[in-house]
């Protein structure tokens, strides 16, 4: 009796497992990781004012302006519907760098500001479909910054090696996606931030932060990261249970 009601249990189990997983398997709901690289555009705030004050410091100078960077993208997609799309993500916005060099005989004199920064956003999006394998996507959220920077003024010998900002700020997106297979979509979009990063402190002595004003100033360091951004990738789908097997066949 006991042995009929263990077998009795399992293929209860075992009845209802396929009859989930055949309706998981057929919804629309998703979850998927994107991966991918693109390249952003930045307003760079006090950054510019800084290398023109740089340049300013020695006539003949050569300067290198910079005011975009490449950027890494990693993401978790979750899409409730067929026409709904949450995105939780991380851009590494990689390193943009401003230079001036003044050459003097023998001697070499340089400011450089160097900027990268790191952006967590969190966005809601719609999905909708010019075609089966093709979808158009549009996408707003919030996002929170952690701007770094590197400062070498070696013409009046100001110098900040750690100088951090922090600020919260809105991206936007829009994208088209094509269905590689059943699993797989190429993704290509793009979108734009808003966000201005201040509050930077930088650690004076060990120990003990103090804020950063700009160049040749006496308020505090404002960094821009607000502007436009492209970026390709990939994004990876599994459903919440594999596919059914068809004992059919």
């Amino acid at each position: 009796m006991n042995r009929l009601l263990v077998t009795l249990c399992i293929a209860s189990l075992l009845t209802l497992s396929v009859t989930t997983s055949s309706v998981a398997y057929e919804s629309p709901r998703k979850y998927g990781i994107q991966l991918g690289g693109g390249f952003g555009i930045y307003d760079m705030g006090d950054i510019t004012l800084a290398t023109d004050f740089l340049e300013s410091r020695r006539s003949g100078s050569t300067v290198t302006t910079a005011d975009a960077g490449p950027m890494g993208n990693l993401a978790l997609i979750y899409r409730p519907s067929r026409h709904q799309m949450w995105e939780i993500g991380y851009n590494a916005l990689l390193d943009v760098e401003n230079l001036v060099e003044n050459s003097a005989g023998d001697s070499l004199t340089t400011g450089q500001v160097l900027m990268h920064a790191n952006e967590f956003y969190a966005k809601a999006g719609i999905v909708t479909y010019p075609s089966e394998r093709l979808n158009l996507n549009f996408g707003l959220g919030l996002a929170y910054y952690n701007c770094e920077m590197q400062i070498q003024d070696e013409f009046t010998n100001n110098y900040y090696y750690d100088a951090v900002g922090r600020a919260f700020g809105l991206v936007g997106s829009v994208g088209l996606e094509l269905g590689v297979s059943k699993r797989v979509g190429l993704y290509l979009g793009g979108g734009g931030r808003l966000a201005n990063v201040t509050n930077f402190t930088h650690e004076a002595t060990r120990g003990v932060r103090s804020g950063v004003t700009v160049l040749n100033g006496s308020r505090p360091w404002e960094v821009n990261l607000t502007g436009g951004y492209g970026q390709l990738g990939l994004r990876f789908y599994f459903d919440k249970v594999t596919e059914p097997i068809d004992f059919s066949r």
